[in-house]
C-alpha cells in the first residue's frame, strides 16, 4: 500500500469511528474497526469490523452498516478533500474468533500432554 493510501485509510478509520459512535442503530454494540484497506487508486476501501457483542447477528450488522454507507461516504469525502471518495465496503473480521479457537486448541493439547505424562 502506498503512503497516501495508508494515510487515507487512517482518516477513514478515524472518521468512521466518529460516525459509529453517533449512530443510534449501533448504540450499545461493542464494534471495532480492525482494519481499513484502501486500493492504490483510492477508489475502494474495505473496512473490516469486529463485533464483540453477539447480541445481533453479523448479517444484521452488515445491513445496518450498508444502510448508512452513502451518508458516511459523503462525510468522509468532506474530510478527505480529495478528487475521489473511496467507495466503502464493510466486511466482518473473524480473525479474533479464529485466534481464540487456536488458543483453545493449544490449551486442550497442552492438557492432554500433561495428563499423559
Amino acid at each position: 500500500m502506498t503512503t497516501r493510501a495508508i494515510r487515507v485509510s487512517e482518516v477513514i478509520r478515524r472518521e468512521l469511528s466518529w460516525c459509529f459512535q453517533r449512530e443510534v442503530e449501533l448504540e450499545g454494540l461493542v464494534l471495532t474497526i480492525s482494519a481499513v484497506e484502501t486500493s492504490a487508486d483510492l477508489k475502494e476501501a474495505s473496512i473490516f469490523v469486529s463485533l464483540f457483542d453477539a447480541s445481533i447477528p453479523e448479517e444484521n450488522l452488515l445491513m445496518i452498516l450498508n444502510r448508512h454507507r452513502n451518508e458516511w461516504q459523503k462525510w468522509i469525502g468532506k474530510r478527505l478533500q480529495s478528487k475521489f471518495t473511496p467507495r466503502l465496503t464493510f466486511k466482518i473480521d473473524n480473525s479474533l474468533d479464529r485466534g481464540d479457537r487456536v488458543l483453545r486448541l493449544i490449551e486442550e493439547l497442552d492438557k492432554e500432554t500433561n495428563t499423559d505424562s
